[in-house]
């Protein structure tokens, strides 16, 4: 390996205001990278990193003395495409089956489009994911900026200014250096990439994104293996808590539900999770107890419509829902658990301006699950909250879709879990 040695001081790099007014603990303008964290063929042109076939360098542990409190940006472009790439932008994990530290990489699919992400984890645990340029996607040779501003234990990552996720799970420590694309797997293709500006700012400095907004009521994400929760941050520890797990229809209500619930003086936890094949029973179970729920409102949603009776008899989709409900009332057995029946399935609109006025082709798959699930719960001892009979009355609400609804329907959704579930925390 080569010893890449410093690099010339005088580059100069777009940074938010009050960069500038703080020296960084340590840059890659001005410091050394030594041999041993160097990996592959290290190449300096212009005073910007250049990382082809793997290779990679990582900033030393002592560069980050309270692991706490700290700010890490990254500023770097793509030179080239290549389908199944990713590139890690910073690694500060110790590896193997510890989980502590943080992540954060770059994928590149040119199909979804949705693919084309950032990826952010703390603790080995994946956090959440956010677009880039959206259908248009990723450019090459276009400077991107990734921050992570980490403030008494709680990250929150930032693409180019703009906050993708703020984590409420605190970061375990670690005494690892922090590695530049280096991908955990070998298996990722790696991600052609020039690296601008690396900085590590210490304790005293306050990342301020002038992108950021100030929010009364502040949400992130608290995940386990093989779940996420997007939670509120808790200043009553005394008020009631309320779940809600569902599809994408729940992103849909959550809208409306969470400000209602604020009223009440109630924190919503959201899960956006579905059951599509067989029941995560661990990871669910887990999820329910992980803070003492007063009442969990959950569905299996539409992403369940595979469930044919060509390819899933009655039986398994009466095991499967059991399974379901078991998670909760085992997790969290000192809730008051309802489960919401799985809304219709719509036609498209008849033309563009009139609206939705029939159900759905798959609607009679729907029918069968909430009538099997309907089943389970009476045996379970589960309240339901049927919104399928409301809005199969009211068609013109939908999307046009075939799945999603429109604001008045979500109000709608509101309205009735409310009337469950506002009785359960009032006790």
């Amino acid at each position: 390996m080569k010893t890449l040695f410093t690099i010339l001081a005088g580059f100069a790099f777009l940074l938010p205001a009050g960069f500038a007014d703080e020296k960084p603990l340590w840059d890659l303008a001005t410091d050394t990278i030594s041999a041993e964290l160097q990996s592959g063929d290290i190449k300096k042109v212009d005073g910007k990193i250049v990382l082809k076939d793997g290779a990679a360098f990582a900033v030393p542990a002592g560069a980050f003395p309270d692991q706490k409190n700290f700010t890490v940006q990254v500023t770097f472009e793509i030179s080239e495409l290549i389908e199944q790439s990713l590139f890690t932008v910073m690694s500060k994990q110790s590896g193997g089956d510890t989980d502590d530290g943080f992540t954060v990489d770059m994928n590149y699919r040119q199909e979804p489009y949705y693919a084309r992400r950032i990826g952010s984890y703390v603790n080995n645990i994946f956090m959440t994911a956010s677009g880039i340029g959206g259908k248009q996607g990723p450019q090459v040779n276009t400077p991107y900026t990734l921050t992570v501003a980490v403030r008494d234990g709680y990250a929150t990552f930032y693409l180019d200014e703009r906050p993708f996720k703020q984590c409420f799970m605190e970061m375990i420590p670690n005494d690892e250096p922090m590695w530049i694309g280096r991908n955990l797997k070998e298996t990722d293709k790696p991600m052609p990439t020039v690296i601008n500006s690396v900085k590590v700012y210490g304790p005293s400095f306050s990342y301020v994104s002038p992108k950021e907004t100030k929010s009364e009521n502040p949400r992130g994400a608290v995940a386990g293996k093989g779940w996420a929760l997007d939670v509120p941050k808790i200043e009553h520890e005394d008020w009631p808590k309320i779940l809600i797990y569902g599809d994408s229809i729940s992103m849909g209500y959550r809208g409306s539900f969470i400000p209602e619930m604020l009223n009440h003086q109630a924190y919503v936890f959201h899960c956006v999770h579905f059951v599509g094949g067989e029941v995560p029973k661990e990871a669910l179970t887990e999820m329910a107890g992980r803070y003492p729920f007063d009442a969990i409102v959950f569905n299996n949603g539409l992403h369940s419509l595979s469930w044919t009776p060509d390819k899933v008899s009655d039986e398994l989709v009466h095991t499967r829902m059991r399974d379901l409900a078991q998670c909760f009332k085992t997790g969290a057995p000192q809730a008051k658990i309802f489960y919401l029946m799985t809304t219709p399935h719509t036609a498209p609109k008849p033309a563009k301006d009139q609206p939705v006025d029939q159900l759905g082709d798959k609607n009679d798959v729907v029918v069968r699950l909430n009538t099997i699930s309907g089943q389970v719960m009476q045996e379970e001892g589960i309240e339901i909250i049927d919104v399928y009979a409301i809005l199969a009355e009211k068609l013109e609400l939908a999307s046009g879709d075939g799945y999603h609804w429109s604001s008045p329907a979500y109000e709608i959704i509101t309205r009735e879990i409310s009337a469950k579930v506002l009785p359960v925390i009032k006790k």
